[in-house]
């Protein structure tokens, strides 16, 4: 009866790798090392309204229906978060580019042209 002292020293060679795995986890695969960025969308072109929708500071979706252009958001998001922007001309012709720039460089852009069109721009930070 000696194979218990065995099952002991495994348990706690197990439990010794989980705590030693998580506090790795907590310290260095992620969660305490995030960037902040400066997030902007524009969205520019000739169409002379447009319907947007973006992600909003707090990871929601907003809509802003008959908007003049040039227009823009700017917040903070951390990397990993999702940042998206999309306009759709309301309008039968014209050009809708939208554009996300972190930390004021350009991050994604796109650009479509003509009527109704729909410009999309979106990843993950």
């Amino acid at each position: 009866k000696n194979g218990g002292g065995k099952e002991m020293k495994h348990l706690g060679l197990v439990l010794l790798t989980l705590v030693v795995m998580a506090s790795l986890l907590g310290s260095g695969c992620g969660g305490a090392t995030s960037t902040t960025y400066q997030v902007e969308y524009k969205v520019t072109g000739t169409a002379a309204s447009v319907w947007v929708t973006y992600t909003d500071k707090d990871g929601g979706t907003a809509m802003e229906d008959g908007v003049s252009l040039p227009w823009s958001y700017t917040f903070k998001a951390k990397s990993g978060d999702w940042a998206y922007v999309s306009a759709q001309n309301k309008g039968n012709s014209g050009t809708v580019t939208t554009t996300i720039y972190r930390d004021g460089k350009e991050f994604k852009t796109t650009t479509s042209t003509g009527g109704y069109v729909i410009a999309t721009s979106g990843d993950i930070l």
